[in-house]
């Protein structure tokens, strides 16, 4: 499930319940829509469908409803990809150069994020018995490190912040210890750029957008969509 609205009724394993974006459907599942909707799906191979009229909708009719029929490679590409995350969030799992991490905090910016904003808001996850959490923030290839407290799950630092004069690429990492060995925490890398060069960027994804927009997506959920997807974000 890519997309939905609230007060859609599906059964699933058998058990009737709310329809959640991330819910996988099977061959026994049902979507009861009561009212005009707009609830978005997509499978495996990338293709997307899409549900608006009242009705009661078994999987073999949901798959019927195919979303674009001239669908682009890219686009396909980019739902592969969607798909792929669920998969990995219904597991609990994070994926870092290859090899699976089920204890990384961090969810903002993301490995490899390239960011025009001009001010980063850090976020991550938090744990039930932690109450302190420690971000670090060090510029790549170098050994200064900048150390940040909180008991909060974001962090919000201006590009003018003196911790960001040395270059423009960064690594980040979150932990609950005061004094980690940083060699034994994970770190995501993130880049700071010009908004000229993410509207570069973000132009090469121009047929996912023709097709985003046909689904009905906003600008403002194009945008968020290619940032989590692919990392380049304005935010």
């Amino acid at each position: 499930m890519f997309k939905t609205n609230s007060g859609i009724i599906a059964k699933i394993d058998g058990k009737k319940r709310p329809l959640n974006k991330g819910d996988f459907l099977n061959e026994k599942s049902t979507i009861y829509v009561s009212s005009p909707s707009e609830i978005m799906l997509i499978d495996s191979q990338g293709d997307a469908f899409n549900i608006e009229d009242v009705g009661t909708y078994t999987y073999k009719s949901i798959i019927q409803n195919k979303a674009i029929e001239d669908q682009k490679s890219l686009t396909s590409k980019y739902f592969k990809l969607i798909w792929d995350e669920l998969l990995k969030r219904k597991s609990g799992k994070t994926i870092i150069g290859g090899v699976f991490r089920g204890d990384v905090l961090m969810k903002y910016p993301r490995d490899s994020t390239k960011t025009a904003s001009s001010k980063l808001t850090l976020s991550w996850k938090t744990q039930d018995e932690a109450s302190q959490y420690y971000v670090i923030i060090r510029p790549k290839n170098s050994e200064e490190v900048h150390k940040f407290a909180t008991n909060g799950n974001t962090l919000t630092l201006y590009n003018d912040n003196p911790i960001f004069a040395e270059g423009n690429e960064f690594e980040w990492s979150v932990t609950t210890l005061e004094f980690p060995n940083l060699k034994n925490i994970p770190f995501y890398a993130f880049t700071l750029i010009e908004r000229s060069e993410y509207e570069a960027l973000k132009s090469s994804y121009k047929d996912l957008i023709k097709d985003l927009k046909v689904l009905g997506l906003s600008s403002t959920e194009i945008e968020e969509s290619i940032c989590e997807t692919y990392g380049i974000c304005k935010k």
